[in-house]
């Protein structure tokens, strides 16, 4: 009987970690994130959700600061139409060129040069006369034929300029609007050159805006329906209070329209759909009922029947609104809670169309803290005020020598904020605290606490009042101190805001200490801080990173607790962070901790094999060997044969742990049988019969215990 065995196998036994990665979904709108500034040329599938948020706040918000880039060179008094910069224009082509897009048209539009200087010629005649005509008289103030020659073949605002135009006529609100012409010519299916001109607000006079729609169109394509609000997904915030849909040469005379959501009839007026040579013709209609703002996506059903003209006779159709601040997806970190202070390595999913990634590594205080407006230590807040005014001020104070204001400047409606920037853990028993006072204030304003868990992308309230009204004896004559239960975000990284909102009601301006709300002593009890953070730029691609010395700004510290969140840019905007993921870092024991304090520059882990000499370094750690030399399989404990039994004995290393000892045997090298260890403590006995059998092999096993 041929005796055969293998003293030197070393089968490893680990956990093998599966990471699935998402595949990004198929269309990403054009020209992409690469040209985040672009003018035209854009393609958007409006059937993705995703598609149209990455859309939107790329080429959307790209628009969005042109007030500080127009440069107008003009004087409304000297009736100087002036010029607006190149940068502005685009703004403006690429508004228009937006919209287009997202109705499914080509967003190829391009401004002419004189179209646009004749159009700053009509802006200018709009704002000087504070009034609105499509044939203004010789007699109005900066008349010029040129410019009235542009009115008449423009759309035409006051009190708007630039982008915001182009949303105002989308909208086409008024009583004289009814057909949304406006809109009709921006969404024309054969346009291919507009012009703009745009006066901006300046001291007494009206901002303005002239679009030129009418002229040098293109051949008439295939006829197509055009809707607005969208066909697919539509930012919430861009939905009009008029719907409509076109087609060219359609006859909406007898159409019909109805719209459900979620089953239920939405009520609905008709209040335009005549034939009125104004771009396409359209149908219009009112809806009741719609939200004013949307936080889970709300669907609505449209049904246009009875279309005469000879195309299609019905349209059915979805529109689904949807806040573009809200991404729908979050990031999940998966890994050990117990990483080595040697480094470990975390996964996470991914996101569709996320460009890149941001890997926050943060450890904890629950330090006392107070934001209190003073210069020293500075304040950790971001402003959301408008000029006119100073957050941080000395007129009413209820410690130190400076408090919050939040108030509305002269000419200033809009919400006024600012935000506690620290990122706070609250506890169960956790709360805010903090100190307001009143002074003139109409009572439909609030001064309203926020909390945001998602890094500022969107906010609920958690504290509310109203102001005191417009005279001083109504003034609060005290500070007034609040405290408000955290518990619901027990365990949630928050930051805190506050804001004075004007509830689109009106509001009381003035910036002295007599006007607004002003807030001092702020704090949140019983909470942990996020200290000493340390962020991470990953590529879109990526969905692992390493917990090191690099990632968490310094080397792990054995017992200290880190917090590891991430979050995606996805359409040039970055999103909230996923959920936080708490570890405590170990020093290594075991095989890690001999690896790290003997052998640090030994790679592969427990299952590889270093230095090529055909034993994994795990084998090497439980046999006391150097896994960066080359050993001779011989060092290894050898089989013996006596009669019968073929047998591995040995006693261990000393101070060697994390591990199990143990083998198997077989008599074809494919199936293993377990030998058990009838050895006692540190010493292994693994014995195994050849009675009966033509060969056995034996081998080592060696397994990393979890």
């Amino acid at each position: 009987m041929a005796i055969r065995f293998s003293p030197h196998g070393s089968l490893i036994k680990v956990t093998a970690l599966f990471t699935l990665a998402l595949t990004p979904g198929a269309w990403a709108w054009l020209p992409g994130t690469s040209s985040p500034t672009a003018v035209d040329g854009f393609s958007v599938n409006a059937a993705d959700r995703r598609d149209v948020l990455a859309f939107y706040n790329c080429i959307y918000t790209a628009s969005e600061g042109y007030a500080s880039n127009i440069a107008w060179t003009g004087n409304v008094a000297s009736t100087i139409p002036g010029t607006t910069s190149a940068a502005f224009k685009d703004d403006v082509r690429r508004r228009v060129n937006f919209f287009r897009a997202l109705c499914g048209l080509p967003a190829d539009i391009t401004f002419d040069a004189t179209k646009s200087s004749k159009d700053q010629e009509a802006a200018l005649m709009m704002s000087a006369n504070n009034a609105l005509s499509h044939t203004p008289p010789p007699s109005w103030l900066g008349y010029t034929a040129n410019g009235a020659e542009a009115a008449g073949a423009s759309n035409i605002a006051l009190g708007t300029f630039g982008p915001g135009s182009v949303n105002a006529y989308m909208r086409d609100d008024g009583s004289n609007n009814t057909v949304v012409g406006h809109r009709r010519w921006i969404l024309y299916s054969r346009a291919q050159e507009m012009g703009t001109g745009d006066i901006p607000f300046n001291g007494s006079y009206n901002a303005a805006n002239a679009l030129w729609v009418i002229g040098n169109f293109k051949a008439a394509p295939t006829p197509a329906f055009t809707t607005w609000p969208n066909e697919g997904f539509v930012p919430a915030s861009l939905t009009p209070a008029r719907w409509s849909l076109s087609y060219p040469g359609a006859d909406f005379g007898s159409a019909t329209v109805t719209m459900t959501q979620n089953g239920s009839n939405v009520p609905l007026t008709i209040i335009s759909n005549s034939t009125t040579n104004v771009g396409d013709n359209s149908i219009v209609w009112e809806p009741t009922g719609l939200p004013s703002s949307v936080t889970s996506d709300v669907p609505y059903v449209v049904t246009v029947s009875g279309i005469g003209g000879g195309g299609p006779t019905s349209k059915t159709y979805t529109v689904t609104l949807f806040n573009p601040d809200i991404l729908g997806d979050s990031i999940t970190i998966a890994g050990t809670n117990t990483p080595s202070t040697s480094g470990q390595g975390y996964t996470f999913n991914s996101i569709a169309q996320a460009d890149s990634y941001q890997v926050e590594v943060s450890t904890g205080s629950t330090a006392a803290w107070t934001e209190g407006a003073e210069d020293s230590p500075a304040p950790q807040i971001t402003e959301g005020i408008s000029a006119g005014y100073t957050l941080r001020q000395t007129g009413l104070v209820r410690t130190g020598s400076k408090a919050f204001q939040l108030t509305y400047p002269s000419g200033v409606f809009s919400d006024q904020t600012f935000t506690v920037t620290r990122n706070v853990i609250p506890g169960a028993t956790s709360n805010l605290q903090f100190y307001d006072r009143a002074r003139f204030s109409v009572t439909t304003t609030t001064l309203e606490a926020q909390v945001s868990t998602d890094n500022g992308s969107t906010w609920t309230t958690v504290s509310t009042r109203n102001g005191v009204g417009l005279s001083s004896a109504l003034w609060d004559a005290s500070w007034i101190s609040r405290n408000v239960s955290l518990s619901a975000y027990a365990g949630l990284p928050i930051q805190v805001r506050f804001t004075m909102k004007a509830n689109g009601g009106s509001v009381t301006q003035g910036a002295s200490s007599s006007f607004g709300f002003f807030i001092d002593d702020i704090t949140i009890t019983n909470a942990t801080q996020l200290v000493n953070t340390t962020t991470t730029m990953l590529a879109g691609s990526a969905t692992s990173f390493n917990l090191n010395a690099t990632t968490a700004g310094s080397a792990l510290v054995n017992g200290t607790s880190y917090y590891l969140r991430a979050r995606p840019n996805v359409g040039c905007r970055w999103f909230g962070f996923g959920a936080l993921k708490t570890v405590t870092a170990q020093t290594p024991s075991g095989y890690a901790g001999w690896v790290a304090s003997q052998y640090p520059g030994v790679i592969g882990g427990f299952t590889a094999d270093h230095e090529n000499d055909g034993i994994a370094n795990g084998a090497e750690y439980a046999f006391g060997l150097n896994p960066t030399a080359a050993n001779n399989l011989a060092i290894l404990p050898q089989a013996t044969l006596a009669g019968s039994t073929l047998t591995f004995s040995y006693t261990e290393p000393p101070s060697i742990t994390g591990i199990t000892y143990g083998a198997e045997w077989s008599e074809n090298l494919t199936v293993w049988n377990p030998i058990t260890d009838t050895g006692s403590g540190t010493s292994h006995l693994f014995s195994v019969s050849t009675t009966g059998k033509t060969k056995v092999f034996i081998r080592h096993k060696i397994t990393q215990n979890p």
